[in-house]
C-alpha cells in the first residue's frame, strides 16, 4: 500500500511540476509577444518622427535661404531704378539690414564688373560717386574683375572698398552663375579671408549670397553680394525645432570636401542607422545636404520605458503564478477541502492579471493626455480602412491636424495651460466627428482622424470646414483666453495606396495648408 501511496504523491508532485512549467511558458510567450508589439509600435513612432523632423526641417533651411534672397532681391532691385547710385544713397538703402534681422550676415555689398582696360575708368567713376579712397587693382591679362564698390559692414570695423571678388574662386563662380541666369545665386562653402586670420578651431564655414542688378535684360550692372558664416546662420532656428531630440548636419557637398555648415542638437544617439535621414536641398542654384541621426531622446520618457514596463509587469504577474499554481499544488495534495478556496483565489489573480495586460495595451495604443488613439493604433486602422474600403468599393478621408499658434499658448501661459488646449483640441474634434470615425493624437501638437464610408467625396470638405471653425474658437484657461487656429491636409484613399501613401499624402498636403495662410484645409492632388 505504500508504494501505492508514494505513487500517487509521485504523481502529484509531477503533476504540480508540470503546472508550474506551463504556466512558466505561458507567461512567458505572452510577455514576449506583448513586448514586441509594444517595440513594433515604438519603432513605427519613431520612423514617423524622424520622417516629420526631415520634411520639416528641410523646409526651414528652405525658408530661411529665401529670407536672404528676398531682402537681397529688394536691395537690387532699387539699386536698379537708381540712374546714379551713390555711396550716400547705397548707405540709405542697406541702413535697415542688420544681424537681428539676417543672423550671420557679416555685411551687404554693391560688385561692379571691369576688364582690365576699364579699370581706371571704373576707379573714377565711382569715386565721383562717393567711394572715397577706392583703389582698384589689376591682377591677370584680360580677365573681368569684379570690384566692391560700396560695402557696408554690420560688425567690426568699416569695409574697405576695391576688394576684386574674382580672386576668390567660390565667389567668383557664384557671380558668375549669377549673372548668366539672371538669379540668386549661393556659392560653394568657403572661409572668409578675415576668418582665416583666426584659430582653426573658431573658423566658420560660410558661403556668399548673389543677386544680379540688371538694368534691364541682358544688360549687368553690378551686383548686391552679401557674406554669411554658416554656424550663426540658422542655428537658432534650427535649434528650435530639433531640440535635444535629434543631431543635425547640413553639408555643402563639395567635390573635395564636405564642409559642415550647420551642426546642431544634442543628447546620445540612438545608434540605428534606418532611422537615419538624408534629404538633397537645392538653394540659389546650389545643392546643400541635409543628415538627420535620433537621439535617445526621440521617444518621450514613457514610450521609451514601455517596453521595459511590459516586460517587467509580465515576468512579475508570470512569477505570481508560478508560485500561486504551486502553493495549490502543494494545499490540493494536504487538503482537497481547500481546492475550491484556491481556485476561485486563482481564477480571481488571473481577471487582475488580465486587466493589467488590458491596462497595458490602453497604454501602448492610446495617448495618456487626451484619451485618443496613438500613432501605432491609428496606423493600424488606415490599414484596416484600406482593406475593407478596397474590398467594398467605399471611400474613406485621412484628415492631417496642425495647431497654429500653439507654441506661442506654452510660451506665454505654460505647459499645463497648454495640455487644457490639446484636451479642448481632442474634445472638439470628437464633437466634429460620428462615434464610428477614429480621432487620434500624433504627438505634439498635430492630430489625426478616419472618416469612413463617405456617402460623397465632398462631404469632407464640410468636415474640414467644421473641425477648423470649431478649433478656432477661443479657450478659456484661468480667467484668460488662448486661441489656436487648425491647418488641415486631406487625402482620399486610392487604387493600390498603402497606409504610408495615404498618411504621407494628407501630411503633404497639410503643409500646403500651413504655408498657404493657415487656418484652411487643403485636398491631397487638389493643391
Amino acid at each position: 500500500m505504500d508504494w501505492v501511496v508514494r505513487g500517487r504523491a509521485r504523481r502529484r508532485r509531477l503533476v504540480g511540476v508540470a503546472m508550474v512549467a506551463a504556466v512558466l511558458l505561458a507567461g512567458g510567450a505572452a510577455t514576449a509577444g506583448a513586448a514586441l508589439a509594444v517595440r513594433r509600435g515604438q519603432q513605427q513612432l519613431a520612423t514617423q518622427a524622424m520622417d516629420h523632423y526631415i520634411n520639416d526641417l528641410a523646409g526651414v533651411v528652405a525658408d530661411e535661404v529665401s529670407h536672404y534672397e528676398d531682402a537681397l532681391s529688394d536691395l537690387a532691385a532699387a539699386v536698379a531704378t537708381q540712374p546714379e547710385l551713390t555711396a550716400d544713397a547705397f548707405a540709405a538703402m542697406t541702413v535697415r539690414y542688420d544681424r537681428m534681422r539676417l543672423p550671420g550676415a557679416s555685411g551687404v555689398s554693391f560688385v561692379v564688373p571691369a576688364y582690365d582696360a576699364q579699370v581706371a575708368k571704373t576707379q573714377k567713376l565711382w569715386r565721383s560717386r562717393g567711394a572715397d579712397g577706392l583703389r582698384l587693382y589689376r591682377t591677370g591679362t584680360d580677365i573681368q574683375h569684379k570690384y566692391v564698390v560700396f560695402a557696408r559692414t554690420f560688425s567690426g570695423p568699416p569695409a574697405t572698398p576695391g576688394r576684386d571678388l574674382s580672386t576668390i574662386s567660390q565667389a567668383d563662380e557664384a557671380l558668375t552663375r549669377a549673372e548668366s541666369s539672371g538669379l540668386f545665386t549661393v556659392s560653394s562653402a568657403h572661409v572668409f579671408g578675415r576668418d582665416r586670420r583666426l584659430p582653426v578651431a573658431q573658423q566658420q564655414v560660410s558661403f556668399t549670397l548673389a543677386v544680379p542688378v540688371l538694368e534691364r535684360p541682358g544688360r549687368l550692372l553690378g551686383w548686391i553680394t552679401m557674406g554669411v558664416r554658416g554656424g550663426d546662420f540658422m542655428s537658432d532656428a534650427v535649434n528650435a525645432h530639433i531640440g535635444e531630440a535629434i543631431q543635425l548636419s547640413l553639408t555643402d557637398p563639395a567635390p573635395d570636401a564636405s564642409p559642415t555648415i550647420v551642426s546642431a542638437g544634442g543628447g546620445r544617439l540612438m545608434g540605428d542607422p534606418g532611422l537615419e535621414r538624408a534629404r538633397t536641398i537645392i538653394v540659389g542654384q546650389h545643392t546643400w545636404h541635409l543628415a538627420l541621426r535620433p537621439t535617445t531622446t526621440l521617444l518621450s520618457p514613457t514610450d521609451r520605458r514601455m517596453s521595459s514596463l511590459t516586460v517587467g509587469a509580465g515576468s512579475i504577474f508570470t512569477l505570481l503564478l508560478m508560485a500561486l499554481v504551486g502553493v495549490l499544488a502543494g494545499a490540493r495534495n494536504r487538503a482537497m477541502d481547500q481546492v475550491d478556496q484556491a481556485t476561485a483565489a486563482l481564477r480571481l489573480d488571473i481577471e487582475r492579471r488580465q486587466a493589467v495586460e488590458q491596462e497595458l495595451q490602453e497604454l501602448a495604443f492610446h495617448d495618456p493626455l487626451t484619451g485618443l488613439a496613438n500613432r501605432i493604433l491609428f496606423y493600424d486602422r488606415v490599414g484596416h480602412a484600406l482593406q475593407t474600403h478596397a474590398r467594398d468599393g467605399h471611400t474613406f478621408a485621412v484628415f492631417f491636424i496642425d495647431l497654429d499658434g500653439f507654441k506661442q499658448v506654452n510660451d506665454r501661459l505654460g505647459h499645463s495651460a497648454g495640455d487644457t488646449v490639446l484636451r479642448e483640441v481632442a474634445a472638439r474634434l470628437r464633437a466634429c466627428l460620428r462615434d464610428s470615425d477614429t480621432v487620434a493624437r500624433f504627438g505634439g501638437d498635430e492630430f489625426a482622424v478616419i472618416v469612413e464610408r463617405l456617402a460623397d467625396a465632398s462631404d469632407l470638405h464640410l468636415t474640414a470646414a467644421r473641425i477648423v471653425e470649431s478649433i478656432q474658437q477661443p479657450i478659456a484657461i484661468d480667467r484668460q483666453r488662448a486661441t489656436v487656429t487648425a491647418s488641415v491636409g486631406v487625402a482620399l484613399n486610392r487604387a493600390g495606396d498603402t497606409a504610408d501613401d495615404i498618411l504621407r499624402a494628407a501630411d503633404v498636403a497639410m503643409y500646403t495648408a500651413k504655408t498657404t495662410g493657415k487656418s484652411r484645409h487643403v485636398l491631397a492632388g487638389a493643391e
